[in-house]
């Protein structure tokens, strides 16, 4: 991990013991390169692959294609006094990038963002952000100041494009589905923010078009990555948190992604997806663990979280990872509930500590 001062050492450890249960080898991870995917193979950053075809048995009852999309109307019809259904873009294929706003319209909300499938294999990511999603505006009149004094944000699925094809030809389909170099489809939107961007050669993201990290001929040239910059940026409402959601590494990871150095909120980082992490322990049992992108995985450069964090200025900026390392992104659907509730706790409890700091 990072190198830190002694007075930050000791701060560490008071965080951690602040969270009841919440290790030091639980914010510690070996970096690990190898990820899954189109074909569902491990392999090294930038080696080219052969997509697959076959969409499992059963698979598509995790979120249909349709179901987020038909529950953010449904929420705006049944609950029009805090829900409002906009579309902040469109996808290459002129598909709608949809939000659902939740508020009470109060001017002294502070905002909160929540993203889920701009790498569209990663269904679970929907399903969480949609349950989080109905359980508030369902319950937001009973719900405690800290969840109603903000205005939510919430993009079930910010690339449609590849979470539809992911539906109807390749269940391990990453990118969205831009077409560069000829018959080469795809850009990794999760590499093509500004911040970081092609930093790094092809260790965190790649120039080549094939490859599955494949970032683009240059920042923000994908409109979906487009749609989230200019929503948060042309905002009047300060955001102060910043969820993406990801599946499958079970992590609550932070910037940077670009750098190994620690960024000057560190602690403070540290200190919230720790109390996500025990929250999530609490509910399911289930170990997250927590720390900067780098130190968790590998190099990331140009993600939606460390843009998040350095240009937009969100101060606590998150990609979570979700469920299952033994599944990967074939969760079991007798574990999807399980997923939605343990993270609708780490939410919750966030939100308790951004209000208390």
């Amino acid at each position: 991990m990072n190198t830190i001062s002694t007075t930050s050492a000791t701060k560490l450890s008071n965080v951690l013991r602040k969270t009841n249960g919440i290790s030091e080898h639980d914010v510690d991870l070996e970096s690990n390169s190898t990820i899954w995917t189109e074909n569902g193979t491990q392999t090294k950053f930038g080696k080219k692959t052969k997509p697959g075809t076959v969409i499992p048995r059963g698979l598509k009852q995790i979120v249909p294609t349709n179901k987020p999309k038909k529950r953010k109307d449904e929420l705006e019809r049944d609950y029009p006094a805090i829900c409002t259904v906009s579309v902040i873009g469109q996808s290459v294929e002129g598909r709608d990038i949809k939000m659902l706003k939740i508020s009470n319209s109060d001017a002294r909300n502070s905002a909160i963002w929540l993203d889920a499938s701009i790498h569209s294999r990663e269904w679970i990511s929907t399903a969480v952000v949609t349950y989080i999603a109905d359980y508030i505006a369902r319950n937001f009149h009973s719900l405690p100041t800290s969840i109603t004094n903000k205005d939510w944000h919430i993009v079930p699925i910010l690339n449609p494009d590849g979470y539809e094809y992911t539906h109807t030809h390749d269940r391990m389909w990453r990118k969205n589905r831009a077409k560069y170099d000829g018959e080469r489809v795809g850009v990794d939107l999760n590499r093509n923010f500004s911040c970081g961007w092609g930093n790094n050669g092809d260790e965190g993201s790649s120039e080549e078009p094939s490859s599955v990290f494949y970032r683009g001929p240059m920042p923000f040239s994908e409109p979906e990555a487009i749609a989230v910059r200019d929503t948060i940026l042309g905002s009047t409402v300060i955001f102060k948190a910043f969820l993406s959601f990801h599946s499958y590494y079970e992590l609550i990871i932070f910037p940077w992604g670009y750098k190994r150095e620690p960024c000057p909120d560190y602690l403070k980082l540290l200190e919230g997806g720790a109390v996500m992490a025990r929250a999530i322990f609490e509910s399911s049992g289930v170990t997250y663990k927590v720390g900067s992108t780098k130190d968790m995985t590998y190099y990331a450069c140009g993600t939606s979280t460390d843009w998040s964090y350095a240009i937009a200025k969100i101060p606590y900026s998150y990609m979570i990872e979700l469920r299952s390392k033994k599944y990967r992104f074939k969760l079991p659907k007798d574990q999807i509930m399980e997923t939605c509730k343990e993270i609708l706790s780490a939410v919750k409890s966030l939100m308790e500590f951004i209000d208390r700091n």
